[in-house]
């Protein structure tokens, strides 16, 4: 990506602190709000002297000199030569055999940070000449003190950095981040030049001396001292401290030692005593204390980080990971990038330092399970869906290289040149086994037609509620089709300082699927149930049920059948025990919707065209806030259209919504459409006749008689016919029976002649 103009550059930085923001500033609401009391961290006397400010005596004490390569340090020490032993020190540091990593993060993007090697990252750089130009204009504005803090604030110092200026409640948190200062490190090992080190080190030493004198913008939270800071804005310090660097100051190395012993007594604490707490923030803490402990063995405690770091991280490695490769918190960009990037750079960590191998192995195992739940949640355009807490966006293709490389898996290579038309370094790439997949453990189903980007491709989202980065959804779906979006949900916006992220983004409105009363279902107590599955090279079907309007009286199972590589009809079926609800059938497009005489179709091409049925529902338009499909750069949110299709509850009788949804490339739909009664419909398209019953219900002259969920009939143009059955023990037509089984399955053959 070229940048001609600062300008550009500067909205691109802001955009990425922004997208920051969103992924971080909320979980600083949702850390720990009380300490176990038996945490040290209780006693303000010992978080005074054994943290905050620590002596030189005091931190000399924590260090273990009998080494022999510490003998000057220790003799220093002895004769309370503090200065001397720092310099002694840093001579040590500079000749000690220890891992030489940077971090390079994909196009300023968060989470995409990966540990790398110097001569990788030179090497990386020469390959994606745009990278470096990238680092080194933010690293030049670095250069004269001009900081992208956090959002869109950026500020401007003279020599002087005041760290305690006020960014907003959650900029202040994300300002101590430093995330804005990596690319100085990256800068000064692509070009061996010391102005970026130099900058660093200045900056460094001036939040050291105001580092206890922040002003809290959220009053029970440090801002220097809370766990997502102490576990992102030390990586960096690490990094800054390897290089090498010859006018390095020895009140750079106290400064540095006694950061890094503070912060991980301070992090040792919590993780030992609140023990594992879901969710991706303690991942970032543990993951910190085990990067100091490997690198400062000196520390007397290290070994203790080291233990409590990593058994906390093989807890959430084992518990925060489905068998499928989702994570937990089912945000497929933020929350599960931020998980995944985390335990690929400690896979790093601890193969540089020969340490816990057959940990090493289980994180590749689990990380190459997530690279194939992504791979399978793409959409053919290669963005990300917009699902729960996540934004939409084109997925970052630097987590798809390196897993290529890192897991040797061919198909994401193919993915890579299919999806986003990159070369690849093998001649003929495999492409995944799989185009249709259920995920039942994370709680998703993709149907897709095949690899390229103009396939069809719906996923569908029921998986249970996690916390806070759940939205109000069940059964809701998103669509791709010939190169473009044609249903998606809404998003989370910007950041979450957004107005309308509760009353909007998180709503059940926002999402596609039926709401009731326009209210937000229950969402916390919710998940798909009696869920059924089945893909052939025909068709896929999702159908499930689920209980988010139990006190409203409503039940409601929602059918998806996907017949290749045509449509899609979406099958609702709505109880109620009391009368005079309004059951809305939700659609929200980024394409423009024109009335037609049995539903809507899109006046862009490609677009779709909806049936609807029944007919008399009542029609509502309006628009909505979402995340952007016009620019494919998470967090972006443009203005869209949505449609409500509007039935009346009674008591006495269901609500049932059918709906066909059949995408287009050049015209409309040449399809044919007739409902011919309550789950029965007849599609004719290319000569070819299907007929679909959902739910057992019969045709009228009785013909058909099966216990099935699901039973198409396809008729081809030679009068041929097949059968395809969903969850029934049976199939039989007037006398004959085409289809018979002992237990409950799917399945699909031809029906002979008579």
């Amino acid at each position: 990506m070229e940048f001609s103009t600062d300008s550009i550059l500067l909205s691109k930085i802001l955009h990425s602190l922004v997208i920051l923001e969103a992924v971080f500033s909320f979980h600083a609401l949702h850390a720990q709000l009380s300490l176990n009391p038996r945490s040290r961290l209780n006693d303000s006397i010992y978080v005074g002297h054994a943290i905050k400010s620590i002596t030189d005596s005091g931190l000399f004490l924590a260090m273990d000199l009998s080494a022999k390569p510490l003998g000057k340090v220790r003799a220093a020490v002895g004769s309370r030569r503090y200065p001397s032993a720092y310099e002694a020190w840093a001579q040590y540091w500079g000749s000690k055999r220890k891992p030489s990593y940077i971090t390079q993060n994909y196009r300023m993007l968060i989470d995409t940070d990966m540990l790398m090697g110097y001569d990788t990252l030179r090497a990386y750089v020469r390959q994606y000449p745009e990278e470096r130009d990238t680092i080194l204009r933010r690293a030049i504005m670095l250069l004269d003190h001009r900081i992208p803090a956090w959002g869109d604030v950026v500020l401007e110092f003279g020599q002087s950095i005041d760290f305690n200026r006020n960014v907003g409640p959650s900029g202040k948190y994300g300002f101590h981040y430093w995330i804005w200062s990596r690319p100085l490190n990256a800068a000064s090992v692509i070009t061996g030049d010391e102005r970026y080190t130099a900058v660093f080190d200045d900056m460094f030493q001036q939040w050291y001396d105001q580092r206890n004198n922040i002003d809290r913008s959220i009053p029970d939270f440090d801002v220097v001292y809370y766990e997502l800071g102490l576990g992102v804005r030390n990586r960096i310090f690490i990094e800054y401290y390897n290089l090498p660097y010859s006018r390095r100051k020895w009140t750079t190395h106290q400064k540095m030692l006694k950061t890094m012993l503070g912060a991980a007594r301070w992090l040792y604490e919590l993780q030992r005593w609140e023990g594992y707490r879901s969710g991706n923030w303690q991942i970032h803490g543990s993951y910190m204390l085990t990067q100091i402990a490997l690198t400062f063995p000196e520390f007397h405690e290290s070994r203790d980080w080291l233990q409590v770091g990593l058994q906390r991280l093989k807890e959430h490695l084992e518990q925060d990971f489905f068998e499928d490769g989702g994570h937990s918190e089912r945000s497929p960009r933020n929350y599960t990038q931020a998980s995944y990037v985390a335990y690929r750079n400690l896979y790093y960590l601890l193969t540089e330092h020969r340490l816990e191998q057959s940990f090493a192995e289980e994180i590749r195992h689990r990380m190459s399970n997530t690279i194939d739940w992504w791979i399978t949640m793409l959409a053919p355009t290669g963005e990300v869906p917009a699902i729960n807490d996540s934004h939409r966006g084109l997925f970052p293709v630097f987590l798809l290289q390196d897993a290529a490389t890192f897991y040797q898996k061919r198909e994401v290579y193919g993915v890579l040149k299919a999806l986003f038309g990159l070369s690849v370094p093998i001649a003929q790439p495999n492409l995944p086994p799989f185009t249709s997949r259920n995920m039942a453990a994370s709680g998703f189903a993709v149907m897709r037609t095949d690899w390229s980007r103009d396939a069809l491709f719906m996923t569908i989202n029921y998986g249970k509620w996690n916390g806070s980065h759940t939205h109000q959804d069940m059964l809701d779906f998103e669509v791709y089709a010939n190169g473009r979006a044609l249903a998606i949900d809404a998003g989370i916006g910007l950041t979450y300082d957004d107005p309308l992220y509760i009353p909007w983004y998180k709503s059940s409105r926002a999402h596609n699927m039926v709401v009731v009363n326009d209210l937000n279902m229950e969402r916390e107590p919710t998940i798909g149930k009696e869920m059924t599955w089945y893909s052939s090279g025909t068709i896929d079907y999702l159908g499930g049920e689920h209980e988010g309007y139990k006190s409203k009286g409503v039940h409601h199972r929602r059918n998806i059948v996907f017949v290749k590589p045509s449509y899609w009809v979406i099958y609702d079926k709505l109880s109620s025990q009391t009368s005079g609800d309004t059951l809305s059938w939700y659609l929200h497009t980024p394409l423009h919707l024109a009335k037609t005489s049995n539903g809507f179709t899109t006046r862009e091409t490609p677009g779709f065209t909806l049936f609807v049925s029944p007919a008399d529902v009542q029609v509502r338009e309006g628009e909505g806030m979402a995340a952007s499909t016009d620019e494919r750069i998470p967090g972006r949110t443009q203005k869209i259209q949505w449609i409500a299709f509007d039935k009346i509850s009674t008591s006495d009788q269901q609500v049932e919504f059918l709906v066909v949804f059949v995408p287009f490339m050049e015209t409309g739909s040449d399809i044919w459409v007739s409902v011919r009664g309550p789950g029965h419909v007849l599609i004719k398209r290319d000569a070819v006749a299907e007929e679909l019953w959902f739910n057992s219900h019969h045709p009228r002259d009785g013909s058909l008689a099966t216990d099935a969920e699901f039973v198409m009939i396809q008729t081809g143009q030679r009068g041929q016919r097949g059968f395809w059955i969903v969850n029934g023990t049976s199939l039989k037509e007037g006398s004959g029976t085409i289809w018979k089984s002992a237990s409950k399955s799917s399945a699909e053959g031809e029906i002979p002649k008579r």
